[in-house]
């Protein structure tokens, strides 16, 4: 009879797996090394594991990166989702929320510079990146839709468009800022209260 147990062990040694080629990613990214130079060996090895472990886990490298990508970004878009799906969510709510989002973003910066790098030609990387913006937009076109809806007026358009423009215009702006100014945060305060105010402004008035 098979044991009921094997599942939940098993998942328990794949996230503990995940999350040591995690560390080892980013240790080596925020060395200054690239992403597309790494090789599964170097990767393995920094890991501390066998390159056949990898690949138990790992189809390639691409797949790796959507992988530890996925579980290093989970807080940052839960902490963007809960402001949206917040009906009682305010300014100055969304202004502490860019601020975790540009810490975070920070946190993991020489990876996300990876994912925008490989974007530009692997398609399964760009497939990966541009649905998760794109779903964080299909959450903000709510939000929109809900503010319109509560003006008890005729509906506008552009509710969708709109919510594109927010999600990625305020992902590459968080990236091109942490990019310009890797090592200083004293201006991080000022970029958060500026997205906050134009977004707060757009969503009230689209």
């Amino acid at each position: 009879m098979p044991s009921v147990t094997r599942p939940a062990r098993d998942d328990s040694h794949r996230t503990i797996v995940e999350q040591q080629v995690l560390e080892a990613v980013e240790r080596l990214l925020a060395r200054g090394e690239s992403f597309t130079s790494l090789g599964v060996q170097r990767i393995a090895a920094e890991a501390g594991m066998a390159r056949t472990t990898f690949y138990g886990h790992f189809r390639d490298k691409a797949s790796l990166l959507i992988r530890v990508t996925e579980s290093a970004t989970l807080r940052l878009f839960t902490v963007a989702a809960d402001w949206v799906r917040d009906p009682d969510s305010t300014r100055e709510d969304l202004e502490r929320t860019l601020s975790e989002l540009i810490k975070e973003y920070r946190t993991h910066a020489p990876l996300l510079r990876a994912v925008n790098e490989l974007a530009a030609y692997e398609p399964a990387v760009e497939e990966f990146w541009r649905a998760a913006i794109d779903d964080f937009a299909t959450l903000i076109a709510e939000r929109i839709m809900r503010e319109q809806a509560s003006r008890r007026s005729a509906p506008r358009k552009h509710a969708d468009t709109t919510a594109t423009w927010i999600a990625w215009g305020t992902e590459r702006t968080i990236a091109m800022h942490v990019t310009a100014h890797p090592d200083d945060t004293r201006s991080d305060a000022a970029l958060a209260a500026g997205i906050a105010a134009a977004t707060w402004a757009t969503v009230q008035h689209v």
